[in-house]
């Protein structure tokens, strides 16, 4: 029996890996000699002329030498082609036997980079397609014993020994080198750095589609509402739309309803127009009119906000708002928590052909607002459930957890994957924290790419009176804010916050603490998770209450 490594397969199908790759794991895991060895999901990472390549290689076998034996396994049809084997992935193809050898390639160097031995690994490679017939080998372009299609499926094992035979004997230092080599490599210390350069890239390049449409839609006055998925694009579309508004000249308005988010879209638009949170705006505009609202008895008021807007909307019927109040394009982000009086008050405070563009996301109803807000006549609705955000283990990850939210993942990254942490004690969470940041640093993420994330409130969690994880201190709001109204962290080295407070926000690194869905508001919390989720662009880590029924059931049997 070969030995598999990573050993568990059900961590194999968390990761990423479709039922047929798991049954060939199994084949080989049963059908190789003990003295094999098979790394499966090998995700390889190299520069390239300033940019990061990324390949993935279904399986590597190790025989007992240190000899390498490359397997890539193509599920369906295949066309054959004067090129090769492709192939077809909706508009794009790939040619299978250039995949390959681009990976064979990248190992070789990356090994001869790592280890320096002279000379490099010694690599061969074995094209597997179980539901394809290959007609004609010379048009394929590839040696007919480096293939193994639906004909010869039962003899893959065979076929392996053929071209990697066994070396009887111990294993020598270059074996032990080879089998170093994959393990540290791959699943250790993967190359985080290139992971989250390549994750930045691909989420501008691919979130731009949404811009694109925005861009070619021919309405006076515009009236769009997009529903779009976490992970669509919709606060980059916000922000580029503003922009443009400054640039012909326009006075943009954009709001939304969470603090963090807006502050940080005020720093990064063009300066003109207004940023604010709705709270903000209706605080701001009954100061200029000489109206202080008492904060002091905002917690105590569940009434506070709406008697705000309500002032707010008396002032401006009674005084026609000034130039500086006047808006001729409304921007939404984050339009599921808005509130159908909100919106009917916004409408004072713009001209009569203002353009409005409004963003929202069923899926992250955090507020828990019982109906959709209505919406004028007019308007054009456009949908889009494409998550470029969430790379294809992680969103494959959410998918199977929280099926009732579905989305389509648009992210061909692989990313590294989601991993679970049970807790039978809340008093537990601290610890589990802070071996979990040790991980990540250890991985060389770097304490500013992680992100932990309470699905409480900042009041409920068990992290509020924490101050060190392991050997880090936290950044947290602090409550106060600085002169310009802007709210102060604390000095540290990684930030916590709520997933409330984080909407709108990416990671390289989320870790999501405080997870105990409860049964009375699950749909609401399941929203929470769901969002904190899809903060994450490259590692996600979630930190569960063990004595839930929920977690049990839909995460319990995938804990570390």
């Amino acid at each position: 029996m070969a030995r598999i490594i990573p050993s568990d397969l059900s961590r194999l199908a968390l990761s990423g890996a479709h039922e047929p790759e798991i049954a060939t794991l199994a084949h080989l895991r049963d059908a190789l000699p003990d003295d094999y060895s098979v790394f499966h999901g090998v995700h390889w990472t190299r520069q390239y002329r300033g940019r990061a390549l990324y390949g993935e290689i279904d399986f590597v076998v190790v025989n007992g030498a240190g000899k390498v034996l490359c397997i890539e396994q193509k599920n369906g049809p295949l066309a054959e082609t004067a090129e090769g084997l492709v192939k077809h992935y909706g508009d794009e193809h790939k040619n299978v036997g250039q995949q390959i050898q681009r990976s064979i390639d990248s190992i070789r160097e990356k090994f001869a980079y790592q280890v320096g031995k002279k000379p490099g690994l010694d690599i061969e490679y074995l094209i597997y397609c179980p539901d394809h017939a290959v007609k004609q080998v010379v048009a394929a372009g590839l040696d007919a014993e480096r293939i193994v299609d639906a004909r010869k499926r039962d003899r893959l094992a065979q076929q392996i020994q053929t071209i990697l035979p066994r070396e009887p004997g111990d294993m020598g230092e270059w074996a032990q080198q080879a089998q170093a080599f994959f393990r540290q490599t791959f699943e250790v210390v993967p190359d985080v750095h290139a992971h989250i350069d390549a994750q930045d890239k691909n989420y501008a390049r691919l979130s731009q589609g949404l811009l694109d449409i925005l861009a070619n839609i021919e309405m006076a006055p515009l009236r769009l509402r997009v529903l779009a998925t976490a992970g669509n694009g919709k606060t980059l579309v916000a922000r580029h739309f503003f922009d443009l508004c400054i640039e012909q000249g326009r006075r943009p308005l954009l709001l939304c309803f969470n603090r963090p988010l807006a502050e940080r879209l005020a720093r990064l638009v063009e300066p003109g127009g207004q940023v604010a949170t709705w709270y903000g705006f209706c605080d701001t505009f009954l100061q200029s009119r000489g109206i202080q609202l008492d904060f002091a008895t905002m917690r105590s008021d569940p009434e506070f906000w709406t008697k705000a807007t309500k002032q707010l909307e008396a002032q401006a019927l009674t005084v026609t708002p000034s130039h500086d109040w006047r808006f001729d394009t409304l921007i939404i982000d984050e339009a599921q928590d808005f509130e159908n009086e909100w919106l009917e008050a916004i409408g004072l405070f713009l001209t009569q052909d203002a353009d409005i563009l409004m963003l929202e996301d069923p899926s992250q109803n955090l507020r828990g607002n019982a109906a959709p807000p209505r919406h004028p006549g007019g308007f054009v609705g456009y949908r889009s459930m494409l998550n470029y955000r969430s790379p294809e283990r992680i969103a494959r990850f959410i998918n199977q957890t929280l099926p009732e939210l579905p989305f389509t993942c648009a992210n061909d990254l692989p990313g590294l994957g989601a991993d679970v942490h049970l807790y039978d004690d809340p008093s537990e969470q601290p610890r589990l924290v802070g071996r979990i940041v040790g991980r990540l640093l250890k991985e060389r993420f770097r304490p500013q790419d992680i992100a932990i994330l309470s699905c409480r409130g900042i009041e409920s969690t068990a992290l509020k009176d924490v101050q060190r994880v392991g050997n880090r201190s936290l950044a947290r709001f602090t409550g106060d804010y600085d002169l310009f109204g802007n709210q102060i962290y604390s000095q540290g080295q990684v930030l916590f916050d709520t997933v409330r407070r984080f909407k709108g926000q990416q990671a390289p690194a989320v870790i999501l603490t405080d997870i105990s869905p409860r049964t009375d508001r699950l749909a609401q919390e399941l929203q929470v998770l769901f969002c904190g989720m899809t903060r994450a662009t490259v590692r996600l880590e979630l930190v569960c209450d063990g004595t839930s029924p929920w977690v049990g059931k839909r995460l319990g049997g995938q804990a570390t």
